[in-house]
Order: C-alpha cells, then structure tokens, then sequence
C-alpha cells in the first residue's frame, strides 16, 4: 500500500441537493474519458444509488468517502485504494457544501474536501436566477474561514446572455472565476423515487445521457482547467494503520455467495475487497433468477437494494427460497442488510395491500406503507456474539427504509442496541442466531477488521464440519 496519495482530485460540491452534481460530475468524468484519462470516482456519504450512476461511466466502482462511519485515517485508506491505477480523480460532494449530520459540518463535503485535501469546485443552479448567484457564491465563498473554493459551475443556463450577466457578477461581487456553465437542456434529469435518484439499473435512458453530456461539456466547461486545478490538489500522507493490508497469497479459503442483481446491489466496494483479503472468494448470484446457491459456499451475504420492486419475481422463485432456508438449517453462516432482511422475512406487504411470500429464513412479517420509517447514521453495541462481531463491539452503520418489521417471533434475539448519530437512544435493532445476522443497517467493514475476519471465520469453521 502506498503511504501518500498523488492522483489529481477535483470535489464537485452544490448549494443544496438537486442542482445537478450527479449530471455535471458524470458528465466531467465522460469527458475526461475521452481525453484518455483514466478517471476515479467518489460519493461523499454513505449513498449507494448516486455511486451507481458514477460507476456507470467511469468503468470502475465508485467508492463512498464517509468521514463520520470511517474517521480521517480509513477514509484516507479508502480513497488511496480507489485511486490505484487511476489519472485523475472526481469525488461527487453530498446535499450542500456544508450540511453534515444533524444540521452541523460533520461528514459534510467540506469535511472530506479538506480531509484529502482536494480543491472545490462549487456547482450553482441558476435556471431561476441571475445576478443573485454572485450573493450565493459570495456567502460559500466567506461561509467558512479558511475554507477555499477554485470556482463555480453554472448548471440550467438559459442563454448565452444568461451566462454572461451571472459570470461577470460572480466574478465582480465574489471574485471567483465561472469554470463552465452548462446549458439549460431538455431530458437531462435522472427521475428521482423515495428522496434518491431512480436507481441506474433501471433507468435505460442514462447512455444516451451520458453522450449528450460529453457533448455539452466538452463545448461549455474548460476541462484544461479543471483539469490544471485538480492538479494541484495537496499529497495526500496516509496514517501508519493501513485498512487494506494486501491480497493473500495463494487460492481463496473460502467461497461466499453475495446476492447481486437488480434487487439487491447496495454494498460498499471495500467490503468485497476487505473479505477477499481475508482469504473469501466473492461468488455472485441472484435471487431473482438464479433457481439455487453457487456451488460449494460456505456463507451467503444478502445486500440491500429495492425487493420491494421486484416483489413478484422474488416471491415465485420458490427454489432460491428453499436453497436459502437449506442453508440456514444446515449452519451456514447467513449476513442480511436491509433489503436482505426483507427478503429473508416470512412475507411483504407491499403499498397497494398485496402481501407476497418472501424466502423464510427468519420469522418476521415486512411491510411498506408509503412512509419513511428510519433515515439517518446510527451507532451500534452489539449485544449478542454474531457471525460479524463479538459481543460488546461498537460500530457506526447507516440505514434508510420505507418498510418495517410488523410481526416476529418473540423469541428472536435483538442484534444491537442502537443510538443516533448524536448519542440518543433509538432502540434495539436486527435480529441474530449462532449462524445469522440480519439487520436494516448498513455496516461499512473498512470501519473495523473484526467484521471481515470474524465472517470468513465462521465461513471456514463450517467448511471444516461440512467437508468431512
């Protein structure tokens, strides 16, 4: 592992969510591709859905900077791991520049700008303004002593008058240079469904985007510059405790089965990564079409993505349901986030009061009723040994969900007790047996080995007992 990070690195921020970070900072990366570049991306917190779309265009996995469920020193670890190989990184920011958990700075953009030390370029929406938009970036630009922005990104220009009254302002009142303004262009949005966007596996629209795009900035953005300016991003140093320690040597010990497919798809990179380098080999499957579990695994991980959507086909595969409860039976070692929880429940109810059979491995009842029931960073004690962790473990996780458990077998055991970000306590959460974890948090494992180790462990504990 390298101990300082060198690739040029470029933060695209915004005002506030949906002035078109997500467009603009795709729209960069395709261009530069074009140039020849190998480009790098990153998303600021703990979403999977904007990642996806940068994925999409970059040709690599797009990697979550998450300085609240991380610290300084991992995320450092996590952007070095993502820039191997790469000429020039682009970190999508998230909401605005300067919101953080629980209304203050923590985990915001700015907190990880300067954490990796990358310059700012500040994206402003001014399909319904004018010369208004200097007192915008004059307010971000003086928001925070001490705190630098290389310039501004016009999006929703309507003319090219239109630009030039808001570039002159800009520069006269706040004395920041206007690096590109994207024109105002019809069908250039991404739907959005549950306050994100609609997920890139199901908008079938984004390649024809993604060219008009690099037309457009090609034509209205100085990528020279932005290129110069990302350049000129600090060298970064990595603390001495490294996250990634390195591939080991030799075959992988163990095969783990990750469901991945158009229901389920929310997993963080690094995690794949942390258990192959734990000596796990990644075997992919899908509970939608797939009739049985891979051939000779010793443990399952069921991500979270939107069963919901796909309830029906979920529901007739009646053949991945019963290879799941198989395996539960015979101790297989089973890990469940969020949608992966719903799946492995009794049934779910879906909005419009249709209840489908689910896979049955858990004895719990799902439902969805049109509302959002937990949204936020969560802290977590485990209270029960698991397949992840010890007893008595901290961790911080992220969960986000329109469904809630509505019935369960009282003699289940609670997996964590849980806090909010600030310290206020939520309640109990998840459920855990000796060979299952399943719980509506999302955990990053870059966060601590022990949740990586103690899974293949227990992945290679039952392939000693089933391979006698």
């Amino acid at each position: 592992m390298l101990d300082e990070v060198r690739t040029p690195r470029l933060v695209i921020a915004g005002t506030a969510s949906s002035v078109g970070k997500t467009t603009l900072a795709a729209g960069l990366i395709a261009a530069l591709r074009a140039q020849g570049l190998t480009v790098q991306s990153f998303k600021v917190g703990p979403d999977y859905i904007d990642p996806a779309y940068l994925a999409h265009v970059t040709g690599r996995p797009c990697r979550n900077l998450d300085s609240w469920m991380l610290g300084e020193g991992a995320l450092r670890q996590v952007l070095a791991q993502g820039c191997l190989g790469a000429d020039f990184a682009i970190v999508e920011g998230v909401m605005g520049l300067f919101d953080g958990r629980g209304g203050g700075s923590e985990g915001s953009t700015a907190e990880v700008a300067h954490a990796i030390r990358a310059p700012v370029v500040l994206v402003i929406d001014v399909g319904k303004m004018s010369e208004s938009a200097a007192a915008i970036a004059l307010g971000f630009k003086n928001y925070s002593p001490g705190f630098k922005l290389a310039g501004v990104l016009l999006n929703n220009v309507s003319s090219d008058g239109h630009r030039r009254t808001v570039e002159d302002a800009i520069w006269n009142v706040a004395k920041l240079p206007v690096l590109g303004a994207l024109p105002a262009m019809a069908d250039l949005g991404i739907p959005e469904r549950q306050l994100g966007l609609l997920p890139v596996t199901e908008n079938k629209d984004w390649d024809r985007i993604i060219g008009l795009l690099v037309d457009a900035v090609t034509r209205h953005i100085d990528l020279d510059v932005l290129r110069r300016i990302g350049e000129k991003a600090e060298l970064l140093p990595l603390v001495p405790k490294k996250v990634f320690q390195g591939k080991p040597a030799g075959p992988a010990q163990v095969r783990l089965a990750v469901a991945y497919d158009d229901a389920f798809n929310f997993y963080y990179p690094e995690n794949f990564e942390l258990l192959e380098e734990n000596g796990a080999e990644i075997v992919p499957f899908s509970p939608l079409e797939d009739s049985h579990l891979p051939e000779d695994v010793s443990g399952v991980y069921l991500g979270g993505g939107f069963p919901e959507v796909f309830v029906e086909p979920l529901a007739n595969n009646h053949s991945m349901a019963e290879a799941l409860q198989r395996a539960h039976r015979n101790g297989m070692p089973i890990y469940a986030e969020c949608g992966g929880l719903m799946y492995l429940g009794r049934s779910l109810r879906t909005e419009d009061g249709a209840t489908h059979a689910m896979a049955n491995v858990i004895p719990v009842d799902v439902q969805m009723d049109g509302q959002i029931h937990r949204f936020g960073y969560r802290q977590l004690l485990t209270l029960e040994e698991s397949i992840l962790s010890p007893k008595g473990q901290f961790y911080r996780g992220h969960e986000f969900h329109w469904s809630r458990i509505v019935n369960h077998d009282g003699g289940l055991k609670p997996a964590y007790q849980m806090l909010n970000a600030e310290g206020d306590l939520i309640g109990y959460e998840g459920f855990v047996a000796p060979n299952l974890l399943a719980s509506y948090v999302h955990l990053h494992f870059g966060q601590n080995p022990l949740l990586t180790e103690k899974l293949v462990t227990h992945c290679r504990e039952f392939l000693a007992v089933h391979s006698r």
